[in-house]
């Protein structure tokens, strides 16, 4: 019993180990995802080239390819791992090289996304790097002004 549960905690940090990763970079989902670099004002902002936006398309769909590629790997090893937890006796050794599978998996996808970045950044001027950060910070900024769902947050609340 107690392995299991061990397991279960050990996937369940896994799992949420992606919610809770710093932004390091300005390319992730603060600019409220997607294709950025084609938003008229960011465009307009960093002064964009079409040359720099096809470079930068063209990487983010290789890498994208290969992010989908390692979620379907994710989701399959998830799927395998239900299997086992279901059956009446647990193979340990079995779920336990699933979570480390898993893992390594989600590390995978971790490390593509930052190679994507990487790639983007080498795009980009460093001035136009600086103001995608400060184009990131306000986006983020308005985000938690507005809260979740959309509504300002109330200020007088203790």
């Amino acid at each position: 019993m107690k392995k299991k549960i061990l397991l279960m905690t050990a996937l369940a940090i896994i799992g949420l180990t992606n919610f809770f990763l710093p932004d390091l970079l300005a390319f992730d989902t603060h600019l409220g995802g997607g294709k950025w670099w084609y938003r008229p004002t960011v465009k307009d902002k960093l002064q964009l080239t079409p040359d720099q936006i096809n470079k930068i398309n063209k990487v983010w769909i290789e890498h994208r390819k290969r992010i989908i590629d390692i979620r379907s790997d994710i989701e399959k090893a998830y799927l395998d791992l239900e299997n086992i937890m279901g059956q009446p006796m647990v193979d340990t050794q079995d779920a336990y090289k699933l979570a480390e599978r898993i893992g390594q998996l989600q590390a995978r996808r971790t490390e593509e996304r930052i190679r994507m970045a990487i790639e983007i950044r080498q795009e980009l001027l460093i001035e136009q790097f600086e103001k995608l950060k400060g184009l990131r910070r306000e986006f983020a900024g308005r985000l938690r002004e507005k809260g979740v769902r959309g509504e300002k947050r109330r200020r007088d609340l203790p």
